[in-house]
């Protein structure tokens, strides 16, 4: 049986689709026209959310082996979205971060959603805003309370 909570999250995840479609259309064309392929923007977006990661937890980041994270690594190396980099005492572990291109591609598409997100937001009235905005403070301590590894002592 469902209960009311279950029904709330169901569809607040229908409007949170639904917005995600309507807002798509304003994706910067840059975006389709960055010749990366999807497993390639997974990666682009690791790097520019998380900062630089080592190849390896790139590949476990995305479930993927080693050498196949290699190889999405070094096409974007070689479109000059990614740097690498090895450390000299142990040439094995690879660094990986956004090289200043990728940033710029990156960031312009990330503030493009921005943007149309802020014009949306400007026409909704002060009451609702403060409830979106409760709404979301309360889903980001529930986020930091989730990623809180066991055991570990709240503040």
């Amino acid at each position: 049986m469902i209960d009311e909570r279950d029904h709330l999250v169901d569809a607040i995840l229908g409007l949170a689709d639904s917005l995600f479609r309507t807002l798509l259309p304003t994706v910067p064309r840059d975006l389709l026209t960055l010749d990366v392929t999807m497993p390639q923007i997974k990666i682009l977006l690791i790097l520019y959310v998380g900062g630089p990661r080592r190849m390896s937890d790139i590949a476990a980041d995305l479930d993927v082996t080693l050498p196949a994270a290699t190889s999405l690594i070094d096409r974007l190396v070689e479109k000059h979205y990614v740097v690498r980099e090895t450390y000299s005492d142990d040439r094995r572990v690879a660094l990986c971060q956004l090289s200043p291109s990728g940033e710029q591609a990156v960031n312009h598409i990330w503030q493009t959603a921005r943007t149309r997100c802020c014009e949306l937001l400007k026409t909704m009235d002060v009451g609702k805003l403060r409830m979106l905005s409760e709404a979301l403070g309360a889903m980001m301590s529930a986020a930091i309370v989730e990623s809180r590894p066991a055991g570990s002592l709240q503040r």
